[in-house]
């Protein structure tokens, strides 16, 4: 026999006691699936099985805490309420789900977008609900009732990205046709039109004094705005390509932007100029969010990074079976962390670093 198969012969023997052991259990779909994603020729299916299974539960840190599933296609968005105990989420489908953050059960399901779901975001009391969608709109919703209250009409194209101002009052959406509206709230009217970006407007980010305006495009730009008059205050150059994701740190020294190069850059929100530049995340990021102290910044894109940004330390990479990260949400003491999938699914992660 050569060693070859006395090293098959050894592998299969420790495979069996482990089976014996009760150690060897089936594995969930979600595993299979990386599995099969990541196959080895000469690597039997029991060899496989064993090794992703020990793979696994080394990683088991990194699985969610709870996986909300409700959704029948693409999760866009996802948005933790200020409260914390509720937390929204909309896709492809078309569907918004608004869901108990403990449970997992839901508590409605919004429906009156005929396209693709982009971005859902809550007012800062808690009582709206806004979301944009393909079909260039933006929907109002009462979340205690989960009724429509006003249609926002503007576009000519798609709802990439909004925000709500720190006061609630105002609401900044972000689309394709490469502009930037600032809503009233109240009077469900158009305040200002932005335009100075050259491509796709993807994110919009309200100052934590609600006195400027971020925004990133796929010009590969970042340009703050004065709310109030307007006009542009600053244009930051940094990032290579298309930039996904903008946010303000909560004390609003800092901004963060990402993108498709694969970089989180912190910029002083005061002077426009490069703080850090976090490095680290493999492939496209789609998203990012910081915890209520601003300790903590969570991007999301092929799987689920937390920097500490002071030292620009990754403290967690979670690997993502569940497909790509389009959205990602601290709970507000955060303690907790949602992501919206693409594969369905909203997940809840409870062990934040």
């Amino acid at each position: 026999m050569s060693n070859r198969h006395l090293r098959s012969a050894g592998v299969v023997c420790l495979l069996a006691l482990f089976m014996l052991a009760g150690c060897g259990p089936g594995l969930t779909p979600d595993e299979q699936r990386y599995v099969r994603n990541h196959e080895e020729p000469g690597v039997t299916g029991f060899v496989k099985k064993f090794l992703s299974r020990y793979f696994f539960a080394s990683s088991l840190s990194s699985r969610p805490d709870r996986v909300f599933r409700g959704h029948s296609s693409i999760v866009w968005a996802v948005d933790f309420a200020p409260d914390g105990k509720t937390l929204a989420s909309a896709g492809a489908d078309k569907d918004i789900v608004i869901w108990n953050a403990e449970t997992g059960v839901p508590v409605h399901t919004l429906r009156a977008h005929t396209e693709s779901i982009m971005r859902v975001a809550f007012s800062p009391d808690g009582k709206t609900l806004a979301s944009g969608a393909q079909d260039k709109l933006i929907h109002l919703w009462d979340t205690g009732s989960g009724t429509l209250s006003g249609t926002l009409t503007g576009h000519d194209g798609w709802i990439v990205s909004l925000a709500f101002s720190p006061d609630g009052k105002r609401l900044a959406s972000a689309s394709n046709d490469r502009r930037i509206i600032v809503w009233d709230v109240q009077a469900k009217r158009i305040e200002k039109v932005l335009e100075g970006h050259g491509d796709v407007v993807d994110a919009v980010a309200f100052s934590p004094d609600g006195r400027r305006l971020a925004s990133g495009g796929d010009d590969g730009l970042v340009l703050v705005w004065d709310v109030k008059q307007g006009e542009p205050l600053m244009t930051l150059r940094g990032h290579a390509s298309f930039l996904k994701a903008l946010s303000y740190a909560p004390d609003g020294k800092t901004l963060a932007s990402a993108g498709l190069d694969q970089k989180i850059i912190l910029w002083d929100a005061a002077s426009g100029k490069q703080v850090r530049t976090l490095i680290g995340q493999e492939g496209v990021i789609f998203c990012l969010d910081w915890n209520r102290d601003g300790s903590r910044l969570a991007t999301g894109g092929n799987s689920i990074l937390i920097w500490n940004p002071a030292s620009g330390e990754i403290l967690k990479n979670i690997r993502s079976f569940y497909g790509i990260v389009n959205g990602i949400s601290f709970s507000p003491d955060g303690k907790h962390l949602a992501t919206a999938q693409y594969d369905k699914a909203v997940l809840l992660f409870d062990r934040i670093p």
